[in-house]
């Protein structure tokens, strides 16, 4: 059996093909692909005649995976994983799609693969269309101007509003965030738990490890590969680099026409 793995986290990537292969070590993974964009110009450039099935996440760095299957018309049975809610679950079983419930688990991922090798499951386009539609409408957070979170201080508990942070960094599971004035505490919630309530218009998730404020963009000057690497005040350890699919996007944001 070949398979291809869609998903833009290396470590939930990583985790899947370990599970993947520990139910079937004859699986050969053919492919690994992070992005809507690459998945694209991967299914251009190859053949699928020989592939079996594909596990793909939903949301991933640069859009929703459904537009991969729709733009190519990819009649392949198709394995979604997911950290929605029960209601979203729900509507996969109404669709006959199946799916993963994130944290993925050994035993689900076997009796997916089960399912699979004991049918021929093939979907069109309108059922993506359907279900793309169902899943943005699940996305769609509450309006809130300048949300506030919890930073953890010792033993304090500190309030933190949007208007206040300049960037957002994820390293080894520890999420910082850096205010306006360089005073840096951490937050407990995933960055992906973050960007859902931060308005678009005022943040931009530049990359896995970085959320950025537009007032704390200083400059953004080319890079290798037709990239970005964007200066930030206060400054980040380190590189922010803008991958080349997101470039266009980071342009409009920057110029608030998004």
């Amino acid at each position: 059996m070949k398979v291809v793995l869609i998903e833009d986290e290396a470590i939930a990537m990583r985790m899947l093909r370990n599970i993947i292969q520990s139910v079937n070590n004859k699986i050969e993974i053919v492919a690994e692909l992070e992005s809507v964009a690459e998945a694209q110009l991967w299914f251009q450039n190859n053949s699928i005649e020989d592939i079996d099935i594909i596990f793909s996440d939903i949301q991933l760095s640069d859009g929703l995976s459904f537009e991969i299957f729709e733009k190519l018309s990819i009649k392949l049975p198709i394995i979604f994983t997911t950290a929605y809610n029960e209601y979203a679950i729900r509507a996969f079983k109404v669709n006959g799609v199946d799916y993963l419930l994130k944290p993925i688990q050994e035993a689900d991922v076997a009796q997916a693969l089960k399912k699979f090798e004991q049918s021929n499951v093939q979907y069109n386009k309108i059922q993506l269309t359907d279900l793309q539609q169902l899943m943005r409408s699940f996305q769609v957070p509450p309006v809130v101007i300048n949300p506030t979170f919890l930073a953890y201080q010792k033993d304090k508990i500190v309030p933190v509003q949007s208007d206040n942070i300049s960037w957002i960094n994820t390293q080894n599971q520890v999420v910082t965030v850096v205010m306006n004035n360089n005073h840096k505490l951490h937050l407990d919630e995933t960055l992906e738990e973050i960007e859902k309530r931060l308005p678009t218009h005022s943040f931009f998730r530049a990359n896995r490890q970085y959320i950025i404020s537009r007032k704390a963009v200083v400059e953004a000057e080319l890079y290798f590969n037709n990239r970005l690497s964007v200066k930030l005040n206060p400054p980040a350890p380190e590189s922010v680099i803008i991958s080349r699919e997101k470039v266009s996007q980071f342009r409009n944001w920057l110029q608030g026409l998004v």
